[in-house]
């Protein structure tokens, strides 16, 4: 099964980042889209005007979110677990995806990833990437 695994950091507290990924309003903000977001465990999901939808399996305040996540084109759902490590002035923000199509180039998904979300959402909301892997 292939796997995603690649980490960001930034210089803001895990709490901040946490409720990036949670708050439909800032989700809104930074996708420039609209956002259904249900942030509760068995929560449901749709963002990007729907082009993305899943369910939260799992959420640990300000250190872990698991979740469903697909494509509306993909036939199944891949899981992705977004795990925060706080640091002293920043924290590290761990993405691993598994399960998804084999058809999918894992540097296509991983950019996707930065493109589409991390990096507006350091853009729009100000919150600084320090590095990423």
């Amino acid at each position: 099964m292939d796997k995603l695994e690649f980490s960001i950091v930034w210089g803001v507290p895990s709490k901040i980042i946490y409720q990036a990924l949670l708050d439909p309003f800032e989700i809104m903000q930074y996708t420039r889209a609209p956002a259904v977001v249900e942030p509760k465990e068995g929560g449901q999901y749709k963002i990007m005007e729907g082009r993305i939808e899943g369910v939260f399996n799992k959420l640990v305040e300000n250190q872990e979110i698991q979740m469903t996540w697909k494509f509306n084109n993909w036939k199944q759902y891949s899981n992705v677990t977004l795990r925060l490590i706080e640091r002293e002035d920043s924290c590290e923000l761990k993405i691993i995806q598994t399960n998804f199509p084999q058809d999918i180039e894992k540097v296509k998904l991983e950019d996707g990833w930065k493109n589409q979300i991390f990096i507006p959402m350091s853009k729009i909301r100000g919150y600084p990437i320090e590095d990423d892997d």
